[in-house]
């Protein structure tokens, strides 16, 4: 079987730090191709999981529509040339250059960011299209599309280390914005006498945040500021700390780094937004709280969780091989 999967052009597959979306895609793609499927990657040209075709040469952020359009058209213009068996899109808008310059292929696209009023209007208006969701939090707010899927995210456990010994202190992984809460992050260790070790870059539209709201916070001490994790510092971080906090302020599309942290053996601690309560089993491998005084109450229930459920919560709910197989037989049937 022949799949092109088109990514996002911003960032390499697999990535080097920050990445969730291409760190799912490069999970995929290893189980695809595992399973005998030929892969065309479109990317940013310096990904390395395989020979990526695109109009960049290298990743590259903040992203805008027009880098989209042209990655997009780049795409297709080419699958018109050698249409593959199925089209994987990771960009939504992938919709529109599918509708009129490859119809007869079957296209699915995955929603790997918040649906907002005008991507859904947009997505709804293609009934032909197959959505991939991730959550069914996402599957109810596009409740009546025809080609509807729900495939939960999986990780190969075997690239997180199990780490049953925790040190004192709080994770917060992510980019550095103001929906992923860091500020309300280090407000509670502030108030509660804690430690926070803050992962993840800083995007220069995002630089007046961290200036003004982050910054003045950085100790080095209780807070510190330890830049982007490539894979293996991530792992690391993730399984030595006690939790791993993200008080979130949007609706959360899935929300990856809670399950990489259970996988490590290390619980969440997050306000349920969107997905969260459908990611974290609540008092078994994190609590999903509602409020910031419910979240700093919880802190002193964290040492009773254990690190195994943790990564078996994983195991049995997100698991790789599941969703690797899920999206094959979606493309067999498509095809």
């Amino acid at each position: 079987m022949q799949v092109a999967q088109i990514v996002p052009p911003w960032i390499p597959v697999p990535p080097r730090d920050y990445g969730g979306t291409e760190l799912a895609v490069a999970a995929l793609i290893r189980g695809l191709q595992a399973q005998g499927v030929e892969v065309a990657l479109f990317a940013a040209r310096n990904s390395t999981l395989l020979p990526a075709q695109g109009p960049f040469s290298e990743g590259f952020w903040p992203p805008d529509k027009f880098s989209e359009n042209l990655h997009l058209a780049y795409a297709f213009q080419r699958l018109q040339a050698h249409p593959p068996q199925v089209v994987h899109s990771h960009l939504e808008n992938a919709a529109g250059f599918w509708a009129v310059g490859l119809p007869r292929v079957p296209l699915v696209v995955t929603l790997h960011t918040p649906l907002n009023p005008v991507k859904l209007e947009y997505l709804l208006s293609f009934p032909g299209l197959q959505i991939v969701v991730v959550s069914a939090f996402q599957a109810r707010l596009l409740a009546g599309h025809p080609g509807l899927h729900l495939i939960h995210h999986g990780l190969p456990l075997a690239d997180y280390p199990f780490a049953n010994n925790k040190e004192d202190y709080f994770l917060f992984l992510g980019r550095i914005y103001p929906d992923k809460g860091l500020h309300t992050a280090i407000r509670l260790v502030q108030e509660t006498g804690g430690r926070l070790v803050v992962a993840g870059p800083v995007f220069p539209p995002d630089q007046p945040y961290f200036e003004t709201q982050i910054r003045p916070h950085l100790d080095g001490r209780a807070i510190r500021y330890v830049g982007p994790a490539d894979f293996a510092r991530k792992v690391e971080l993730l399984g030595k700390a006690r939790a791993l906090v993200l008080p979130v302020e949007v609706e959360e599309a899935f929300g990856l780094a809670m399950l990489e942290a259970m996988a490590c053996g290390t619980p969440v601690l997050a306000y349920g937004r969107g997905a969260v309560p459908e990611v974290v089993a609540d008092g078994v491998s994190g609590f999903v709280v509602h409020d910031f005084e419910e979240m700093k109450r919880r802190l002193a229930d964290l040492p009773r969780l254990d690190p195994r459920r943790c990564r078996e919560h994983v195991q049995t709910h997100f698991s790789w091989e599941a969703n690797v197989l899920a999206h094959l037989s979606l493309y067999r049937r498509l095809a």
